[in-house]
């Protein structure tokens, strides 16, 4: 199934940093039908933060050290979705965001520093 497809059956797209990849192969998605953790984990008038980070911080893992895998990061992306949805049902979402920020902050968001 190609992506036109997806798009027009309804597909829910999940993923970081999805704009670009969409730009890219020069696809339309509407909104409703994106659920991008790039959106998710982001405070208003603040940086964006990768992918990368977030695995290391919120799912306690490296992933990306040499080589780029978009398949990685599909799944990635769909493991921080869901622990979106718990944070939020258990009451901890915005919590854990702004302590995200704060640490990133703290150690000027280099991914190497968050397992000293």
């Amino acid at each position: 199934m190609s992506s036109f497809q997806s798009c027009n059956r309804g597909c829910i797209f999940v993923g970081h940093g999805l704009s670009g990849d969409f730009s890219t192969v020069n696809i339309f998605v509407p909104p409703s039908q994106i659920v991008d953790t790039t959106d998710i984990f982001h405070l208003e008038r603040r940086r964006l933060i990768s992918l990368r980070f977030l695995v290391n911080y919120l799912l306690g893992r490296d992933m990306q050290q040499d080589v780029h895998d978009s398949i990685e990061d599909s799944m990635a992306a769909c493991e921080l979705y869901m622990k979106a949805l718990q944070l939020k049902k258990d009451g901890l979402f915005d919590k854990v965001l702004n302590e995200i920020y704060e640490f990133g902050q703290k150690i000027d968001w280099k991914v190497g520093e968050l397992r000293k």
